[in-house]
């Protein structure tokens, strides 16, 4: 038994497998609430949840030390097929959104940041474990060869997500590079800087998305008009709330209707647009409460003490990295998604972890949850 329990982490497998229902659950809420077919959508989501969990199964066989080898490879065919996005994005997609973010071959369609997103943490952890391994003594001038090393390697991420438009993914890359940064230890001066130098880049954004000549200068560096007005919509929401800011007042609208227990039965429900991916949270506070959405806000953390934990415990260094960069990727993505929602971040299209409607998130999130799962402990 005790070799057994050693093999399989049942502690982090059940938090995984309890959002797998609920996926399925508030999938089916959404489809009923707007009018969709119920049976289609639950069918499809429960096919998500299984490839989902085949590919958790599978990739919890491989050791830690594999993945970490060929991270490199992970990371070039992964910049590859972001580069595809190009020549076989989704049209229908791009018509909708005026964004190559989908890529299309023959029926099949899928998003590549979301595959970027694992392979980028498994080689930027590489990356940290070998810098490590290389410097004999840390000081602040080997600190500042990481970052650079580490800005160097990150650099075509970020230029292919720029092209493609796409902040909100950018913040996650970014958000695992900080948690990267404070657990390997960079000295506390460089992390300094890096945060004033964020907050005065917010605070710059800000200025220039509120005057004239800002406009005119965000246009010039590709910047499009539905980004502004996220953040236009986000300052002040009730304003705008027939134009810009219509989605994020409904989620307001929703949410609250839930009171403390969720909606009953006999009331209407309250209109939210996207609904089943980006604004999904919205259909739990709806659906049920303040109760229903701190539960579920538990269960993720509860999930992460489970990831930690398993890290800790196999007293290896690459297992915590690769831990706590996951963590701070899901934890980044359900802060602003969640902040969304209620109105306390401007929306970025950043979708809910395995909750949001999307079978690519589902997928590679399952290969990372796999990852976790994967850790053994050392005799």
């Amino acid at each position: 038994m005790k070799r057994l329990s050693n093999e399989f982490n049942y502690s982090l497998f059940l938090p995984i497998f309890l959002f797998y229902l609920i996926s399925i659950g508030v999938q089916s809420l959404a489809a009923e609430l707007d009018g969709d077919d119920v049976k289609r959508v639950v069918t499809k989501q429960i096919l998500f949840c299984l490839v989902s969990l085949a590919a958790m199964v599978l990739i919890s066989r491989i050791k830690t030390s594999h993945l970490l080898k060929y991270a490199p490879v992970f990371y070039v065919l992964s910049l590859g097929v972001m580069a595809l996005l190009y020549w076989f994005y989704d049209p229908a997609m791009y018509f909708v959104t005026n964004t190559k973010r989908w890529l299309r071959i023959g029926s099949f369609s899928f998003q590549p940041s979301e595959l970027m997103k694992l392979s980028f943490i498994l080689f930027m952890v590489r990356l940290t474990l070998i810098n490590e391994m290389q410097c004999v003594k840390r000081t602040l001038r080997s600190d500042l060869r990481y970052i650079g090393k580490i800005a160097l390697y990150s650099l075509p991420t970020f230029l292919l997500m720029f092209m493609q438009r796409d902040f909100g993914t950018s913040l996650v890359f970014i958000a695992v590079l900080g948690a990267l940064f404070v657990i390997s230890g960079v000295h506390w001066k460089i992390l300094a800087v890096i945060t004033g130098a964020g907050a005065a880049l917010g605070s710059t954004l800000l200025i220039l998305v509120f005057s004239e000549w800002g406009n005119k200068l965000l246009y010039w560096l590709h910047f499009k008009t539905y980004q502004l007005d996220r953040v236009r919509a986000w300052v002040d929401p009730f304003q705008y709330r027939d134009s810009i800011a219509y989605q994020q007042v409904q989620s307001l609208y929703a949410i609250g209707s839930g009171g403390l227990f969720g909606r009953g039965a006999e009331q209407a429900s309250v209109y939210v647009p996207v609904r089943e991916s980006d604004m999904i949270f919205t259909v739990i506070g709806e659906s049920f409460g303040f109760i229903g959405g701190t539960l579920v806000i538990f269960l993720y953390f509860y999930l992460f003490y489970q990831i930690l934990s398993a890290a800790i415990r196999t007293n290896n260094k690459a297992n915590l990295y690769l831990a706590a960069a996951f963590v701070f990727s899901l934890l980044f993505q359900i802060f602003e998604n969640i902040g969304a929602a209620i109105g306390i971040l401007p929306l970025t299209g950043i979708p809910l972890p395995i909750l949001s409607q999307g079978g690519t998130s589902l997928i590679v999130l399952g290969m990372g949850l796999g990852i976790m799962l994967g850790f053994r402990e050392n005799r």
